[in-house]
């Protein structure tokens, strides 16, 4: 029998226990959390479960879908296909992408009005010629951001520029100045092979409806779960990890011993790796000690409840465009049973200003910041708000250089695996399939090492070949010139909406007032 202890019950975690449990492995689970699922999970209050953030489940989301396919949940599944967008002071008037990533749609998409149709244009183009890039510029495009990419090219404009930043920070909560360009040159070859329909959503939340089926899927075949058992101490002995020490709720130490024979995959995020490299586990792999350059930053969220459903609020997620802190956003009401009144589930991409204020303050400049979109909301309105700021649960940040520093599967510790979505995989994206993705090859990693039957199957998402990708941009070339010319002779001629609407839009402070105001007699 092949024991295999896992660190982390996150999804990464998760489903390197299922795959080594199902080929026969002894798998035990320590999770410090109260649930499993960590940063991809919903927290249970009352009778309702809070949502860490909306999740989406793109097409390209192969080895995300295997999963849901193996557990029988296809029908926890809504396809969306709309992404609105919507400028301050202009609600209920959205502008939509539908289906962005399509050919089928570009010409609505086109004439979204989203950009100006010039510029949509070149929009495009830019995705084009950033796809189009050899991968044998990897260590050139992970050394630029997407912003260094687009100032390089010549048929740039602002427009161009800054809705490549609202796509990217709403998508992956990274800042176009901060991305790797190799990072998004991935990603959007895997959305446009599979555009349709552009993601789905769950019926319900997170937890009930994906995290626990994973957790039924692991007692059928006999892991041990342990929940509230925080690490504190990796124990290595003759180059091999001998023994794990966990901080149980009530403040005990509880010792896992590690036999030769014992494998252990470290799923826990990157943040927390670096304060268990001790002396003698550089000595033994100093590349954890590189992990120490990868970073991380929280992306907060919220959740209001209101009394009503509110008027003229759309089913399709909704990207508030210029938002201070990158707000984006679904009414879950729509989506889930049992909720007759509007419900918000709502993140800010870009908390950093806010991380240093206390949660009352911190959340009045988030109502404040909506408030430029919906002046009519009201604390009256709303019943209760959920604010969770995650600044002890951040992110790991695709920045570029981040791939030199990031992990394979494999330590050069024997005994030793890491899993989750800082590791390096074919997603290369924080996402929830960059952690499953690296959940399997740990799994594998770990099967290979023990010689477990079955190998573990690793989907990696289909593309378009390269040779298509740059004889497409190269093929119009020709046109981008005049069409760069119409965009900048559009500027000219044509004021800016966007700049405009922001200048004639005051910052209402009606909810923050209101917040005080209830209090007082």
């Amino acid at each position: 029998m092949v024991d295999v202890v896992v660190v982390g019950g996150g999804l990464a975690g998760m489903v390197a226990a299922w795959r080594l449990a199902e080929r026969g492995a002894r798998v035990t689970l320590f999770e410090a959390g109260e649930r499993l699922g960590g940063k991809a999970g919903a927290k249970q209050n009352g009778a309702d479960y809070d949502e860490h953030g909306y999740h989406i489940f793109p097409d390209w989301y192969r080895n995300a879908h295997q999963l849901i396919a193996e557990l029988g949940i296809q029908d926890h599944f809504l396809d969306c296909a709309e992404f609105l967008q919507l400028e301050p002071g202009q609600f209920p008037r959205f502008k939509s992408y539908t289906n962005i990533t399509s050919a089928r749609y570009a010409w609505r998409n086109l004439t979204s009005g989203v950009l100006p149709f010039f510029e949509a244009l070149l929009f495009y183009y830019a995705a084009l010629d950033l796809m189009s890039q050899p991968y044998s510029y990897r260590a050139r495009l992970d050394q630029v951001t997407i912003s260094g990419f687009l100032r390089s090219r010549f048929y740039r404009t602002d427009n161009v520029a800054l809705q490549f930043e609202e796509l990217m920070l709403k998508g992956i909560s990274v800042p176009t100045y901060e991305v790797s360009a190799m990072t998004m040159r991935n990603v959007m070859r895997y959305w446009v092979r599979s555009p349709e329909p552009m993601h789905r959503i769950l019926k319900g939340n997170l937890q009930e409806f994906f995290i626990q089926p994973i957790q039924r899927k692991l007692e059928s075949l006999g892991c041990q779960i342990h929940l509230r058992h925080t690490l504190t101490h990796l124990e290595p002995t003759g180059g091999r990890i001998a023994r794990l020490d966990f901080r149980t709720a009530d403040g005990q130490t509880v010792s896992q011993a590690i036999d030769p024979q014992t494998r252990v995959v470290l799923a826990i995020p990157a943040e927390k790796v670096p304060p268990f490299v001790t002396d003698e586990l550089y000595q033994l792999a100093p590349d954890l000690g590189k992990i120490a350059y990868l970073s991380a930053r929280p992306m907060a969220a919220f959740n209001l409840y209101f009394k009503r459903r509110l008027p003229n609020m759309p089913r399709a997620h909704v990207n508030l465009i210029d938002s201070q802190f990158g707000l984006s956003f679904i009414d879950v009401s729509q989506c889930w049973q049992g909720y007759p009144n509007t419900v918000l589930n709502l993140i800010a991409s870009d908390f950093t200003p806010l991380e240093g204020l206390s949660d009352k303050a911190a959340l009045e400049a988030l109502m404040d910041d909506l408030c430029r979109y919906f002046p009519a909301i009201v604390t009256d309105d709303i019943t209760r708000v959920d604010f969770q700021r995650h600044t002890t649960e951040p992110l790991f940040m695709n920045d570029v250089g981040a791939w030199a520093f990031r992990p394979t599967a494999a330590t050069s510790i024997p005994n030793l695996f890491l899993a989750g979505d800082y590791c390096r995989s074919h997603i290369d994206l924080v996402s929830m399939e960059g952690a499953i993705s690296t959940g399997l090859l740990a799994a594998e990693a770990v099967r290979a090492a023990a010689g477990l039957p079955r190998p573990v199957q690793v989907l990696v998402p289909p593309t378009y070949p390269d040779w298509l990708l740059r004889l497409g941009s190269f093929i119009l070339i020709p046109a981008v010139i005049p069409v760069y010319v119409a965009a900048r002779l559009q500027g000219w001629l044509t004021p800016n909406q966007r700049d405009l609407s922001i200048q004639t839009v005051e910052t209402p402070r009606n909810t923050a007032n209101t917040l005080r105001r209830k209090k007082e007699p």
